[in-house]
């Protein structure tokens, strides 16, 4: 039964990572159907593959394929372009003092610099490695088609490029286009369609924006208008400054629960962007189970005549055994506070960034009313007496108040690959091995399924984790770990 689990939770895993797969066989039969009812040749369905995705039919992923399907559909117009060479390529049209970004040069080889001057077809190019003398013939031209995020189109040349935007001399003046702005692009060397070049040294930032380092968000809310939905929640950004969420674990469970999360502070520069959010919690039926199995470590179970003392977590009992009988779930709250900054990295590979925040809940109030007073251990044997155990809540003074504090780290590697970490206080919280959190996930430890609650583990109100977050694609990615729930997965719907 536990193989099956944990096979059903790579299954999983498996089948939302290969959503942009290689292209199904039943899609390239339909391509080419509608190619040839087209009236388009076998070279000329090659040759617009390759000008448009840079691959052949065999090698576009699922997502481009339907692409296709749907421009063939609608009666797209596909030419054979002819093979261009050295000569055929286009030479720059526009060259200016002042411009500085990456050239690339018809000899194949690319400067990254600022021209200093033009004079008499002789271009003096200003490059980390010295200033050259080159003609302006061999330079390429290098055009662009952007579409940022409200859907507008700009053409033309492109005059400069920093790490945050690129300049564009269009058809009616320049433009300045926000990379964090952009939605699609497509950069012409020469003429031709670059799908193969990719500054690897140098990004923005990574492909993953984060709103949460494992189980603590940040700062920066959801995008708005989009839709996510991770392994213990869903949400939706309806601005770019409040989102809400809500646990749907706990829905299922008969607990409709409200997550709403405010951006009320943010500031953004090209080197570096800070916010601070407010976050709230509203859960209209709250599990007492799930209250006493998170703080199972700091309700005592003593046993008079021995003087022998247990914490539940400890004990062989579960959460629900000491509660009273028909006691109701109770309206739970929670707010917490949260400070981020994010800043371009000093050696150009994308960004860093910090989250500190903080947690208090209403869980403990009227705490003392759910329990028993007493519970029985009875004797498996007849020649062994019951044991009876005392309950009540610890009277240490760190677990007045529910609370937890967190510092949590991100950090690009590349622009699909982070490096995540997080250290924390939290007088709730226990280490659990992959099989416990399993049995929690699923709700085979008498708590709620979809949910991490279990009344087992190891007391450990000081700790930290760290991983890395690997970035599928723009929509997908998932993440690995070393603390619950040791895998995560994150899964988004822009402009949903």
């Amino acid at each position: 039964m536990r193989l099956n689990r944990y096979l059903a939770l790579v299954f999983l895993t498996a089948s939302l990572m290969a959503q942009d797969g290689t292209i199904l066989p039943g899609q390239r039969s339909a391509i080419l159907s509608l190619a040839q009812s087209n009236g388009y040749s076998t070279k000329d369905l090659e040759s617009y593959l390759t000008e448009s995705y840079g691959k052949q039919i065999n090698n576009l992923t699922r997502t481009e394929g339907a692409e296709v399907i749907r421009a063939l559909q609608a009666g797209i117009e596909v030419r054979r372009a002819p093979a261009n060479t050295n000569k055929d390529l286009e030479t720059a049209s526009l060259l200016e003092p002042g411009m500085k970004k990456l050239f690339h040069l018809r000899d194949g080889t690319i400067r990254d610099g600022e021209i200093l001057s033009v004079e008499d077809d002789l271009v003096v190019l200003k490059t980390a490695s010295g200033t050259f003398n080159i003609p302006s013939d061999q330079f390429l031209s290098e055009t662009a088609d952007i579409t940022n995020k409200k859907g507008e189109l700009f053409k033309g040349v492109v005059l400069g490029e920093t790490v945050e935007e690129f300049i564009i001399r269009t058809a009616f003046g320049d433009a300045i286009v926000q990379k964090r702005d952009i939605r699609t692009m497509k950069r012409y060397h020469g003429g031709v369609l670059d799908r193969q070049y990719e500054e690897k040294r140098k990004f923005y930032q990574g492909a993953a924006q984060l709103i949460h380092i494992f189980m603590d968000p940040t700062a920066f809310p959801l995008a708005g208008n989009t839709f996510y939905l991770s392994g213990l929640s869903v949400g939706y950004g309806l601005t770019d400054n409040f989102m809400v969420t809500t646990k749907f674990g706990s829905n299922f469970s008969g607990d409709l629960n409200f997550h709403p999360r405010m951006r009320f502070y943010h500031r953004k520069s090209a080197e570096k962007e800070v916010a601070a959010t407010l976050g709230f919690g509203l859960h209209r039926a709250y599990s007492i189970n799930s209250i006493i199995a998170k703080y199972s470590h700091a309700i005592t179970l003593t046993n008079q005549e021995s003087g022998y003392e247990k914490t539940l977590e400890e004990s062989e009992f579960n959460a629900g055994d000491i509660l009273k009988d028909k006691v109701d779930n109770i309206l739970y709250a929670e707010t917490y506070l949260v400070f981020s900054s994010r800043s371009v990295n000093p050696t150009g590979r994308g960004k860093m960034g910090w989250s500190a925040g903080a947690k208090v809940s209403n869980a403990f109030m009227n705490r003392d009313t759910w329990r028993k007073d007493e519970i029985t251990l009875y004797a498996q044997e007849t020649a062994d007496a019951d044991s009876i155990f005392d309950i009540s809540w610890s009277g240490e003074g760190k677990y007045k108040v529910p609370f937890r504090c967190w510092l949590s780290l991100e950090y690009d590697l590349r622009t699909n690959l982070k490096f995540v970490g997080s250290a924390w206080i939290d007088n709730g919280y226990k280490t659990l091995k992959l099989s416990q959190t399993v049995d929690d996930y699923f709700g085979l430890d008498d708590s709620p399924s979809f949910s991490l609650d279990s009344p087992r583990g190891d007391a450990s109100m000081i700790d930290f984790d760290f991983g890395m977050l690997y970035a599928v694609n723009d929509n997908f990615r998932v993440g690995i770990h070393f603390q619950q729930p040791y895998i995560d997965f994150y899964w988004e719907f822009f402009e949903f």
